[in-house]
C-alpha cells in the first residue's frame, strides 16, 4: 500500500495524525511532503492522508483522486465551528466552508471521538475513529526528566488557550501559601509578533499569579521535539472550558503527561471526562484546583504513584500499535471496497 501524506512540518495536527502514523505503520510504502511537485507527480499512490485543508498544498480532492487515480483520506481531530471567543473565530469564517467541502468529498474520513464522529457524518457517512494515542517508549516519547529543587507546577499549549488559563488565575493566588516549593513552568511560550507576545503575557499572568510565583518559561518547539518541555513537569494542570466545541477535543493532554509519568490535575469536562477510570485528579469545583496541588506538592510518593498508575493506564487503553494497525484495516479496506 503506497500512501502520500500531505502535512507541514510545523503542524502539530500534521505531526499527531499523518507522520507519526505513517512512520509507524507496518507494510506500507510512505510518502510525506509540503509540496505537491513534479517530483511525486509521477508515483504511484493508492491514498492520499491530508489533515482539514489539503487546498494548502495546492491541490483539490478531485485534482489528486485524478492525478493518483487513489482514494482521498480526510482527518479531522477537532470541530471546525469554533466558539466566538476563541483567537481565531473570525479568521476561521473562510476555512469553515473549505472544511465542510472537503468532509463531502473525501472518500473517507478519519477523527478521535464519537462526538466529532457524530458531527462528520451529517457530511459524510464513511467515518472512522481513531483515538489519539503516543508510540510510548519511541523517539521523543520517552519517561525522561530533568531534576529540580522544587515541584514543577507544568502546562503547556498555544495561544489560542487564553480562557483555558483564565480557569486557574484565583486557584493560583493560594499557591502563595507554599510558594517556596513551587516552581511554575508555562510551556510554548511564543513572542514572535507583538499579538502574539499581549496573549501569551496574559496567560503567563493568570498561571504564575502575575509573575510572583518562581516560574520559568519554555519557547515552544517543533512538533517532533516538544515532548522536551514535559521533562520540567513534576504536576500536569490541564483547565478546560467546557462547551461543545471542547468536548469534540481529544484527552491528547493526559497522554503526554503519561508518557513522562507525571500526574494530571484536570477539569472533569468533555473529553477528559469521559475516561471514568483514567487515574487523574477530576476538578469539579475551583477549590479543587488548589486542593489537588497542595496534595501533590507536599506528598512526593503520591506524585511517584500516580505518574505510574497514568502511564501503566494510558498504554493499556491507549495502545499505539493496536490504534494504528485499526487504522491501516481501514485504509486497506477503502482501496479494496
Amino acid at each position: 500500500m503506497n500512501i502520500l501524506g500531505l502535512t507541514s512540518r510545523v503542524s502539530g495536527c500534521g505531526y499527531h495524525r499523518v507522520i507519526i502514523p505513517l512512520a509507524y505503520m507496518d507494510n506500507i510504502n510512505a510518502y510525506v511532503t509540503n509540496v505537491v511537485s513534479e517530483e511525486i507527480d509521477d508515483k504511484q499512490f493508492d491514498i492520499v492522508l491530508f489533515n482539514r485543508t489539503i487546498q494548502n498544498f495546492g491541490i483539490t480532492i478531485d485534482e489528486a483522486r485524478k492525478k493518483w487515480n487513489c482514494k482521498v483520506v480526510m482527518d479531522i481531530d477537532d470541530d471546525w465551528e469554533l466558539p466566538p471567543n476563541h483567537i481565531m473565530y473570525h479568521g476561521y469564517e473562510t476555512i469553515k466552508p473549505i472544511i465542510e467541502q472537503n468532509l463531502r468529498d473525501a472518500d473517507m474520513v478519519t477523527c478521535t471521538g464519537q462526538r466529532l464522529a457524530d458531527k462528520i457524518s451529517l457530511f459524510n457517512s464513511n467515518v472512522h475513529i481513531h483515538k489519539n494515542a503516543l508510540p510510548y517508549g519511541e523517539h521523543q516519547f520517552l519517561p525522561d526528566k530533568i531534576h529540580d529543587d522544587r515541584v514543577r507546577i507544568f502546562w503547556c499549549g498555544s495561544v489560542t488557550h487564553e480562557p483555558d488559563l483564565n480557569i486557574l488565575k484565583n486557584p493560583m493566588k493560594r499557591l502563595h501559601t507554599i510558594r517556596d516549593k513551587v516552581r511554575m513552568v508555562i510551556g510554548g511560550y511564543n513572542d514572535s509578533d507583538s499579538y502574539s507576545k499581549s496573549v501569551w503575557d496574559r496567560m503567563f499572568s493568570s498561571f504564575t499569579c502575575g509573575g510572583t510565583l518562581e516560574n520559568f518559561k519554555l519557547k515552544g518547539l517543533m512538533p517532533d521535539e516538544y515532548m522536551e518541555m514535559y521533562e520540567y513537569a513534576d504536576i500536569c494542570v490541564i483547565p478546560l472550558e467546557d462547551g461543545l466545541w471542547h468536548s469534540c477535543k481529544s484527552n491528547l493532554k493526559i497522554l503526554e503527561s503519561a508518557c513522562k509519568k507525571v500526574p494530571v490535575i484536570v477539569s472533569n469536562v468533555q473529553p477528559y471526562s469521559l475516561d471514568t477510570d483514567a487515574p487523574v485528579f477530576f476538578v469539579n469545583k475551583q477549590s479543587d484546583w488548589f486542593d489537588n496541588m497542595k496534595y501533590l506538592v507536599l506528598n512526593e510518593n503520591a506524585r511517584k504513584d500516580y505518574g505510574e498508575k497514568l502511564y501503566e493506564w494510558a498504554k493499556q487503553n491507549y495502545d499505539y500499535w493496536k490504534i494504528n494497525a485499526d487504522r491501516r484495516t481501514a485504509y486497506e479496506n477503502l482501496i479494496t471496497a
